[in-house]
């Protein structure tokens, strides 16, 4: 550590001084070397892991996710029907016959846009004039 120096001391310091700031220079280059070799070792090892973690995560993980959403969809697309039907022959009393009317008025207006019964109307309302 340097002390200010008494106004009639020499202007040089002296070799204790000298040896003392080297060792202070010396001891805060060592902390700093040794920060940044920590450093290089956490990104050593980081390199060392993560790419090893990401092929594990693409070669493992994503197939098996693959497989999951696969086997979901298929599990939905077959429990569908059973659950319809299970669920309309709960409810006998409001779902079946409003189902019922509800598929007879489509039937009734997929008749109604056949190509016969259009060309059908069209010649009444020709007649009519």
């Amino acid at each position: 550590m340097i002390t200010p120096n008494p106004i009639g001391a020499s202007e040089a310091p002296s070799r204790a001084e000298k040896l003392e700031e080297e060792a202070s220079l010396a001891g805060v280059a060592a902390a700093e070397s040794l920060r940044g070799v920590e450093v290089a070792a956490v990104v050593a090892l980081g390199l060392l892991v993560c790419p090893p973690l990401a092929i594990l995560a693409v070669v493992v993980v994503v197939p098996l996710l693959v497989t999951a959403l696969v086997l979901a969809l298929l599990v939905a697309v077959v429990s569908a029907p059973y659950l319809l039907v299970h669920h309309l022959r709960g409810h006998r009393a409001g779902h079946l016959p409003l189902l019922a009317h509800r598929l007879r008025h489509a039937g009734a207006a997929v008749r109604a846009l056949a190509p016969h019964r259009i060309v059908a109307d069209a010649r009444k309302l020709d007649h009519g004039r």
